[in-house]
């Protein structure tokens, strides 16, 4: 049986995670990436952890790392997880890798990604990818999962084979007819990784304080409300539906802890992505999240205030370069 090739386009937390995982079951994995990262996994090769205790290491015999784009040139399957300010960049390299064979999958935040990869990759399947899950780099070729749950890819022939090596790793992953409206479910769920980047808290130590997950809740309103009017309907991606959120997200803790027990399933000390990006000074994709609402609530003509705000902060603190403000509920709100 043929050797399935399966690049990874962007070695960051979610790729080199991914990737990882696919490679410990025995899939023959590439990465695209920096010459940073590149030297780290070639030293170090991956060390993959989560919160239930799940850990891996994958050597560096076990994976090839390259700087160059000619990596794509013989790839089955292509994973893009750049972020989507680098999604037409990634797009057109493997164009010039003369690449024309591969299935494209975009493990990526946001909502146009798929269609960016598309325009660009005519001859290509380009297939969405939700990621339920959280993870950070620990640093040295280690990545920590923080958070639960399974990869969801569209419904495709062309998904089988990404499906069955995932399976093999014990990477959950399932089909799905309905991706885009998961996709828009998946967005309104991110709306608090500004929050959790401005709190410079752990996620759960975040959504235990009302404060914050007041904010949250009405970030959740106004993306609700716009998409509603936007005749947008998005997906059931939690444990209950998205329009109940906002509602258990205004409990009082003690009850608050009592009823979202599944959404607190998480590791203590779990981050979001957007936290780790203002820590090592690296560029957000506020715009890609929350700015999908403000955009929408622009054309629908509904104001979305919470959304704006946290936009202009997390803003201010990439420009800072400090990392995390450290923002309480309090200050957000005056900000």
């Amino acid at each position: 049986m043929k050797k399935i090739n399966v690049v990874i386009a962007g070695a960051g937390s979610i790729g080199c995670y991914v990737g990882g995982m696919l490679a410990s079951g025995g899939a023959n994995v590439q990465f695209l990436a920096r010459p940073r990262i590149k030297q780290a996994i070639e030293q170090n090769g991956l060390h993959l952890t989560d919160w239930t205790g799940v850990d891996l290491h994958v050597t560096p015999q076990q994976i090839q790392v390259s700087c160059d784009e000619s990596i794509f040139k013989d790839a089955h399957m292509i994973l893009v997880c750049v972020k989507s300010k680098d999604t037409q960049a990634m797009a057109e390299s493997i164009v010039k890798s003369g690449n024309t064979q591969a299935t494209v999958f975009s493990l990526q935040n946001g909502i146009s990604n798929t269609d960016t990869l598309k325009r660009s990759l005519p001859k290509h399947t380009v297939l969405p990818v939700m990621v339920p899950y959280n993870v950070i780099s620990q640093g040295d070729g280690h990545f920590h999962c923080g958070t639960q749950g399974n990869l969801a890819c569209q419904s495709h022939e062309r998904a089988i084979a990404l499906q069955t090596l995932a399976l093999q790793a014990n990477l959950g992953f399932e089909l799905k007819t309905d991706m885009l409206s998961m996709m828009w479910g998946k967005l309104l769920l991110n709306l608090n990784n500004p929050v959790n980047a401005l709190s410079g808290l752990p996620l759960k130590q975040q959504l235990e304080t009302r404060g914050y997950r007041r904010i949250y809740a009405q970030c959740l309103k106004e993306g609700l409300q716009v998409l509603k009017a936007a005749n947008i309907t998005p997906g059931q991606v939690a444990a209950v539906p998205i329009s109940v959120i906002p509602y258990i997200l205004g409990l009082p803790d003690w009850l608050f802890k009592r009823v979202a027990q599944k959404m607190l399933a998480m590791d203590p000390a779990a981050r979001s992505s957007m936290w780790e990006d203002l820590q090592n000074n690296r560029p957000v994709e506020v715009d890609y999240i929350s700015g999908e609402i403000t955009a929408i609530g622009k054309r629908v003509n509904i104001a979305t205030p919470m959304n704006e705000r946290l936009i202009r902060l997390v803003k201010h603190a990439q420009d800072t370069g400090l990392g995390s403000p450290n923002l309480s509920p309090q200050q957000i709100l005056n900000g």
